[in-house]
């Protein structure tokens, strides 16, 4: 009951269903692993449905941008940042009531989604673009509103990570990061938005983050202290739902305490449901030390039977079916196209004039059954829409040869007829080679147009740019607003959602 657990297989014959009705876990996580043809995904939820006589918590992320593990079958959200560009908390319910309605057409109840963590770091790769900006008030506002668009379809939100994982470059995911501010900039910033989400009722869980906060408790991560989980979530904020923990396989818990020993420390903690991701076999050492940990006494009883009855109670509210409100089917392209911001000089090109896009790039998303997909590509959606188009992909940390080729190129077209370059650059904070690279380029195509594709901290180290824009994400649907703008077919809105003075890695 106090398990989420998840397991291997996309198929219906794979899914290892006599195990999980064995194991009766509150919850079961799906990953892309899972995710076969929507069809597939329909037939696996049902029968993961039929587990237990109420049905156990179905989750999953299916954030937006580049963690979401549906990519077919489901409406394309942008990334939450490119969200908090557009500064429309009523787009980002449209966004939230869009994914909920997707996600319960496959019978998915649980989302854990949104991200409440502030952008408080150029490097924090592991939350980036999740987040919807610094402003703790931004985000709070952004985060409750997406919320409610999920709950108004029948799917829980879940607010991530508590108690904000935005002020670390440490990936929980490999090592335990620590915060240092102190405790009153943590209550007036990173505890914000989840303070809002749970004052407004507007989300149903929150999941805890796999940090140590110096300031609460210098001794345990926030998913194992009771001073975080009980004394802060539960005492100050007032908060009454379910509370998960991150995967308890990341390497900040299983490396330290240990996956198994982590799932009963959490629940004395003050966690009511432990999230165990990857193997079923932890999660039934997990269930057994649990019944250990009651019948010697390091676990009260009491504490265990809380913990069950609020996710027995989610269970319940969620296995009812209802009419929902109809969605806004075009809240994904409608947040791209508002989200781009235009730092300096302009984003129009000459529909007559043809284009070279050239890419940075090297790393991939995760799509449907694990597969790895190509970025989407900025000349495919100009030749969609009757604009010449080619392009060139660099590596993200592009060597002497590789620019070399690129320089070549640029020389031989420029000489050939007029034509427009567009530059994709990707963190380009972080990787020396590519802002030089982009130097070189800039000499030789001064009126190039420079697009920072991923998070903005790029904004700060390309000066040289006279033409510079923001998309928040390279996922289709945000290369497909960009270039609706490009064309002069939509109106670019944005504002870049995080202060970049305060960020110390891009000064």
């Amino acid at each position: 009951m106090v398990v989420c657990a998840g397991f291997v297989g996309a198929a219906l014959a794979d899914a290892p269903l006599e195990e999980l009705r064995a194991l009766r876990p509150g919850g079961i996580i799906l990953f892309a692993r899972n995710v076969g043809t929507p069809a597939a995904l329909r037939e696996l939820v049902a029968a993961l449905r039929e587990i237990d006589e109420v049905p156990p918590l179905i989750a999953i992320d299916q954030e937006g941008g580049r963690v979401a593990r549906i990519r077919d079958g489901v409406a394309e959200i942008p990334a939450m940042m490119a969200l908090g560009a557009t500064g429309d908390a009523a787009l980002a319910e449209r966004a939230g009531a869009l994914v909920g309605a997707d996600l319960r057409g496959f019978g998915i109840t649980l989302d854990f989604a949104p991200c409440g963590d502030l952008a408080r770091e150029a490097d924090n790769t592991v939350i980036g673009a999740r987040s919807f900006g610094s402003d703790p008030h931004d985000v709070a506002r952004m985060a409750s509103a997406f919320a409610r668009g999920l709950e108004s379809q029948g799917v829980a939100a879940t607010i991530k990570h508590f108690p904000g994982h935005g002020a670390t470059v440490v990936d929980s995911h490999l090592d335990l990061p620590r915060i240092s501010l102190d405790a009153e900039t943590l209550r007036a910033t990173d505890f914000l938005p989840f303070a809002e989400a749970i004052r407004t009722r507007a989300v149903s869980c929150v999941m805890s983050a796999h940090i140590v906060v110096d300031a609460f408790d210098a001794d345990v991560p926030a998913t194992l202290s009771p001073r975080l989980l009980t004394g802060v979530l539960r005492g100050e904020l007032g908060f009454t739902g379910v509370t998960f923990t991150d995967c308890l396989e990341m390497d900040a818990i299983a490396r330290r305490v240990g996956t198994v020993a982590g799932a009963v420390a959490a629940l004395r903690a003050g966690a009511d449901c432990v999230v165990i991701s990857h193997h079923l076999a932890l999660a039934r050492e997990a269930v057994a030390a649990i019944v250990a940990a009651v019948e010697s006494g390091e676990l009260p009883e009491a504490r265990l039977d809380e913990a069950a009855e609020r996710v027995r109670r989610l269970r319940e509210r969620l296995a009812t079916t209802a009419v929902y409100p109809s969605v806004d089917r075009d809240a994904g392209i409608t947040i791209a196209r508002d989200a781009v911001t235009i730092v300096r000089g302009s984003l129009a090109i000459e529909t007559d004039r043809p284009v070279t896009v050239i890419s940075f790039e090297g790393e991939t998303y995760e799509g449907a059954a694990g597969k790895h997909h190509e970025h989407a590509s900025l000349n495919a959606a100009l030749r969609a829409r009757r604009i010449a188009a080619e392009i060139m992909r660099v590596p993200l940390a592009p060597d002497a040869d590789d620019v070399d080729l690129l320089l070549a190129l640029i020389d031989s077209q420029r000489a050939l007829a007029p034509r427009t370059f567009v530059v994709m650059i990707r963190r380009a904070h972080r990787f020396a080679e590519q802002r030089a690279a982009l130097a070189q380029i800039l000499a030789r195509a001064p009126e190039a147009i420079v697009v920072s594709a991923r998070e903005p901290y790029d904004v700060a180290v390309v000066p040289a740019a006279k033409n510079l824009a923001c998309i928040y994400g390279d996922e289709r649907v945000s290369i497909e607003g960009l270039a609706d703008v490009m064309i002069g077919r939509a109106v670019a809105r944005g504002r870049v959602p995080v202060v970049l003075e305060d960020m110390p890695s891009v000064r």
